[in-house]
């Protein structure tokens, strides 16, 4: 039996046969049992979990649900409302361009949120495929939909504003550092480039946090394991969260109830989705069981996309650190109730 678990871990430890085995461990039961009681670890010294009932709440894309995702108008939807919508985290994504530029852009081509296909007469305009100026031409509110209409979809030329137009990512965190006064963000911020861009990415992202020191306040991402062990490499000084292997294999890990210190993670945070968006349901991350093994081995559970009442209050009972959401004020509400 010793043999046949030491020989299921190394298979589990890769990725292609460890995906094969999702669906065998999804009916094992992974509901989680609500009478399961809520551990704490106060001796932790990760600044990335949470007291119980009082989880960070990050604005995913910063607030997409509320402004264009990742446009310096978004940023300063945040900082106007630092007084009544008082989050903990903003997140955003970056990518290298043609000439070196961060900037920010979740998708890996400007088609989803921009008139690119209508600029330059062609699908996947990529990030890298462009230089700054030549992307700052582009509407990043085109296909932005607020209260069922799309406010600023047909702007063009001169007629875009300044705070819709593709933004850097030294302008956000300078605009967000000069204008939040005593309010302290943490950033977390997630490398979309792949390969050699997204090496390039993270250089050009460390050389941004240090220069405004702001090495404690940073967590960085990426779902690519080359990118996390590149910077794990060159730049172990900077937390950062699991990548898509290190969340699978920690699934696993819990699953099967080993010791998740036999692999030495990295990384300080799990970041993995829950609800709607896990699987179809299929899995369900966001039990107590889940939380406790984490917080064991010192770990932070940060959860995305949350937008509903429901996923918010369970998460913020069974104990999880961080809601990434686009609707702030309605996760803050929702904590509030869980009090």
């Amino acid at each position: 039996m010793a043999s046949f678990l030491l020989t299921l871990k190394n298979i589990v430890n890769g990725f292609v046969a460890a995906a094969m085995l999702i669906p065998i461990l999804a009916t094992m039961g992974n509901s989680g049992d609500p009478n399961t009681p809520v551990e704490t670890y106060p001796e932790s010294d990760n600044p990335y979990i949470s007291e119980y009932l009082d989880p960070d709440i990050a604005a995913h894309r910063s607030g997409a649900g509320i402004a264009p995702q990742n446009t310096l108008m978004a940023f300063e939807n945040i900082i106007e409302q630092k007084d009544s919508v008082d989050i903990d985290i903003i997140e955003f994504d970056v990518q290298i361009t043609a000439d070196g530029e961060l900037i920010l852009l979740h998708d890996l081509t400007y088609d989803g949120t921009s008139n690119a296909v209508e600029e330059f007469g062609k699908e996947n305009v990529y990030a890298s495929s462009l230089t700054l100026e030549e992307a700052q031409v582009l509407n990043m509110g085109e296909n932005f939909k607020g209260n069922g209409d799309y406010p600023y979809r047909g702007l063009r030329g001169d007629d875009i504003p300044y705070n819709l137009r593709v933004v850097t990512c030294d302008t956000v965190i300078d605009y967000i550092e000069t204008n939040c006064g005593d309010k302290v963000y943490h950033y977390d911020i997630e490398i979309k480039s792949l390969g050699s861009n997204g090496k390039r990415a993270v250089d050009r992202l460390y050389e941004i946090i240090t220069e405004r020191n702001l090495q404690d306040r940073v967590i960085w991402s990426t779902f690519a394991p080359d990118i996390s062990g590149y910077m794990v490499k060159h730049y172990p000084e900077i937390s950062r969260t699991s990548d898509a292997i290190e969340a699978l294999q920690f699934y696993f890990y819990f699953r099967m109830g080993w010791d998740l210190s036999d692999v030495k993670p990295s990384y300080i945070a799990l970041q993995i989705p829950y609800g709607s968006s896990a699987f179809d349901n299929l899995i369900n991350l966001g039990t107590k069981e889940l939380l406790n093994y984490a917080h064991k081995n010192n770990i932070a559970v940060q959860y995305w996309t949350i937008n509903s009442e429901e996923e918010a209050m369970t998460l913020t009972q069974n104990g999880a650190d961080c809601i990434i959401t686009d609707y702030p004020q309605m996760v803050i509400e929702t904590v509030e109730k869980c009090r």
